[in-house]
């Protein structure tokens, strides 16, 4: 498990090095057979960083579940280059200026994806060529889609979209292909504090 940062100023990745993180008490760590001249890590002695390097600038800075807690290194880079950081929960970090202009690109995905897997469907429960993987989870859906489609055939028309779709994803979600994990306090407790630590992003 893992999140994404990013400056909202261009940070050139030589400058992330050069030694000017060290008086906050971040430093570059050479990790063997892991650091590369598009990947070097950052860390404060306790905790530790990815920066992802594209064209000499620092792209994206990734925290692993295993890096411990960012605030202290995202900290440092804040002041240092004097910039906000946001996290890929953030619209800013894809680019958008606003949760609403984010949500709207998302509802546009999600309806490009709809359409294809309808599509993908249709082709599979027609027996036509289609690019479902035969063994992948992915196919769970299709499959459903081909019992319910030969119990009721009118459900391949066109008008029928939305109905075959909701069917296909009450029987998904809600039948035996449904897998439930119940959270212990503890593990509730444990996910409360690892958000609230990610939501904690410097600001310049």
């Amino acid at each position: 498990m893992s999140t994404g940062y990013r400056t909202l100023k261009k940070v050139n990745a030589q400058e992330l090095f050069d030694g000017r993180l060290e008086p906050y008490g971040v430093r570059e760590q050479i990790v063997p057979d892991s650091t590369t001249t598009g990947k070097r890590c950052l860390t404060d002695g306790n905790n530790y960083m990815w920066a992802y390097i594209e064209n000499d600038l620092v792209d994206c800075i990734e925290r692993y579940a295993s890096g411990g807690v960012p605030a202290k290194i995202l900290g440092a880079i804040a002041e240092a280059f004097d910039t906000d950081i946001v996290s890929e929960h953030e619209p800013q970090f894809w680019g958008f200026e606003t949760q609403e202009e984010w949500d709207a690109w998302m509802d546009q995905i999600s309806n490009e994806d709809t359409e294809s897997f309808y599509l993908e469907v249709l082709k599979y429960v027609r027996g036509e060529s289609h690019d479902i993987g035969p063994t992948t989870v992915g196919m769970i859906r299709p499959q459903i889609a081909k019992e319910i489609v030969e119990k009721d055939p009118t459900l391949l028309l066109l008008e029928n979209k939305d109905k075959l779709l909701s069917e296909i994803d009450r029987i998904y979600y809600h039948g035996e292909h449904t897998v439930t994990v119940t959270l212990s306090p503890e593990d509730i407790a444990a996910a409360d504090l690892s958000v609230a630590h990610e939501d904690d992003v410097p600001r310049a």
